[in-house]
This record gives C-alpha cells, sequence and structure tokens, in this order.
C-alpha cells in the first residue's frame, strides 16, 4: 500500500467519513478508489466504527465485486442458516418463526394467522353441519369397493328381513314384491336398494338402520374438516416453495449445546438453488434506498429476520393465499372413501 493513502485508510477505519468527502464526494467514490488501489483489503465493514454505512459497503463488494470470502462471512452472521456442500438449509427449532414471512393484513383471518395455525400444530376450528344429506353427500360418492362393503353391513343387520308393503312404502319395495305383497332384502337386491335414495332414507329414518346416518353424518364431518386442513397445508407449504425445498424438509435431532446427552428437535428446511446468497445481496442493495441507517447486516441475526424486514419495506413481497370458503369437494369424497372402512 502507497504510503500517501494510508492516512484515507485509517480515516475511513475511524470511521471520519467526512473528512475525506471534500475529495472523494460520497461513500461510492471512496470504495472505487480503495478498490482501484487494491486497498479494500484493508476495511472490515462489520467494524463497528463503519456501522452507519456497513450496507453500503457490502453492496459494493458483493454486487460489484462479488467477493466469496465476506459472502460468507455474511452467511455466518444469519444463525438459521447452516452451509452444506450442495447448498443451505435453515436450521429452527419453533416451525412457527415461519409465519413471519406471511402477510398479516387485508383480512379478519390473515394468511400469517393461518400458516401459525398449519406451523403450530394448532386445531382448526371445525365445521360444524357439513351436510344435511348424507344419502347424496356420502353413499352416492362411494367407490364400489365400499358399496360391497355398505351391502354386507345392510345384510349383517337386516338377515332375512321382509316387510309387508303398501303404497306408504318406497316404490322399489313395491316393485321387488312377491305376490303375497312381501318384499325381501337379498343379497341379489340389497344392491338396488343402496342405489335407491328413497329405499335407503326411509331404512335409515324409521330405525332399521337407526346407526348408519349418525355414522354417515361422522365420515362426512371428519372428512370435510380433513379436506379442508389438507388443502390449507398444502397451499401455505406451496407459499413456501418460493424460497425452499419444502419435500425436503425434515426434523433432526440435535444435541444441545454443551450438553451432548439432551437432544432438541430442529426442524431443517433447505433453500432452493442461490436463495441464501440473492437474498443476502438484495438486503445490502435495497437497504440503501431506505434513507437511514437502522438496518446494519450484521443486527439481522437471523434469515428469517432479514426477509422480514425486506418485506416489511416493501421491498419483497409477502408470501400470501387466498383462504378457501369451503372444502375441495374432490378431496372429501377422496377421505369418504378412505374412512368409509373405519366406521362403517
Amino acid at each position: 500500500m502507497e504510503e500517501k493513502y494510508i492516512k484515507y485508510v485509517d480515516q475511513f477505519n475511524d470511521g471520519d467519513f467526512y473528512s475525506l468527502f471534500p475529495f472523494f464526494d460520497n461513500m461510492g467514490n471512496i470504495l472505487k478508489f480503495f478498490h482501484k488501489k487494491d486497498l479494500l483489503q484493508y476495511v472490515d465493514p462489520f467494524d463497528n466504527n463503519l456501522a452507519d454505512y456497513q450496507n453500503e459497503i457490502l453492496n459494493f463488494i458483493l454486487n460489484v465485486l462479488n467477493d466469496k470470502e465476506i459472502l460468507k462471512y455474511c452467511v455466518a452472521q444469519l444463525s438459521d442458516v447452516v452451509p452444506t456442500e450442495t447448498g443451505y438449509y435453515l436450521n429452527i427449532k419453533d416451525r412457527e418463526d415461519l409465519a413471519s414471512l406471511f402477510y398479516d393484513g387485508g383480512r379478519d383471518t390473515t394468511a400469517r394467522d393461518v400458516a401459525k395455525a398449519v406451523f403450530g400444530d394448532d386445531s382448526y376450528e371445525r365445521y360444524d353441519n357439513t351436510t344435511d344429506d348424507v344419502y347424496s353427500d356420502v353413499i352416492e360418492e362411494l367407490n364400489p369397493e365400499n358399496i360391497e362393503h355398505l351391502k354386507t353391513y345392510i345384510l349383517d343387520r337386516l338377515t332375512n328381513w321382509s316387510v309387508e308393503v303398501d303404497d306408504d312404502y318406497p316404490d322399489l319395495f313395491n316393485n321387488y314384491a312377491d305376490d303375497e305383497g312381501v318384499f325381501h332384502l337379498t343379497s341379489e337386491n340389497v344392491g338396488d336398494i343402496i342405489g335407491d335414495e328413497e329405499s335407503m332414507k326411509y331404512l335409515m329414518d324409521e330405525g332399521y338402520l337407526d346407526n348408519l346416518e349418525g355414522e354417515l353424518y361422522s365420515i362426512h364431518s371428519n372428512a370435510y374438516n380433513s379436506a379442508y386442513e389438507t388443502e390449507i397445508y398444502d397451499t401455505v407449504m406451496g407459499e413456501l416453495e418460493t424460497f425452499f425445498d419444502v419435500k425436503s424438509a425434515r426434523w433432526e435431532a440435535i444435541p444441545l449445546y454443551g450438553n451432548t446427552e439432551k437432544l432438541i428437535e430442529h426442524y431443517q428446511l433447505p433453500f432452493n438453488p442461490n436463495e441464501v446468497v440473492n437474498s443476502i445481496k438484495k438486503y445490502v442493495a435495497d437497504s440503501n434506498t431506505w434513507g437511514y441507517y437502522d438496518y446494519a447486516f450484521n443486527d439481522l441475526s437471523t434469515w428469517i429476520n432479514m426477509m422480514d424486514t425486506l418485506m416489511d419495506n416493501g421491498d419483497e413481497p409477502w408470501l400470501d393465499f387466498r383462504i378457501p370458503d369451503y372444502a375441495d369437494s374432490r378431496l372429501v369424497n377422496k377421505y369418504i372413501n378412505e374412512m368409509f372402512g373405519d366406521y362403517i
């Protein structure tokens, strides 16, 4: 380093920027001069004396010079980011921390409220009275396997069942009645009974299959609420794919610091390629446009805090989604068929 430039570096590292501005006009010109004279190696952007201009210095070093060593140091400042040979992953003890990446305004129940419920494993407020017609909403949605199961259920409870019919009985009973006007329930006609709404409702309403109706209501309620919760969970995790490889997320038991015998569960979520590097470079670049010096990089502590700050200042969009009003009917029907055998 040439002797005549030593005083500039010393003044800079002491935080005496205003003695340099008359010669260089602004911080950008100082950094360009130091780079040209190969002096930046003597500048520590994390020195407390440089705190007011830390992000501008880092922006020049990272986004102009693409300095890999300083980038590694920046990553090391974020306690929730862990480097590996193949990239980085987020490491947190409480998944609910992720909710701060979601939008918290615009409606009574916000995307952040829902994300907190998902990540905190809270129970959703269940929907009551999910159906007023279990025939059309459950029986008509059964697959062939469950139809066979329902046939067996009915025949087991109404073994050798018959009834003398008149005009008050379902038309199907009258059509299948013998010459004496008696309808006999058999393995040959039970499928037709199931396929006839009037006949099935008669058997349930008149108490012949009194427990069946209640079980069908329970099936629909649980299927509906499970489908809604699944849709919400998938939506929230889908939003996280903006930043992470969600499919590779896992819980890992890690020894407590200073106590190798006690394990603490940590949630580990791999970042998408280049996400950590790009977000750090974006932060140091965008923070220079905010017009104040309250956002020094080494005050952030975590990647989540950094992104929350970017989002709060409007430089990164919040994760957000439309909260569905109803469960997806296709998923409800899927769960109805999966649950049916557990109830009937």
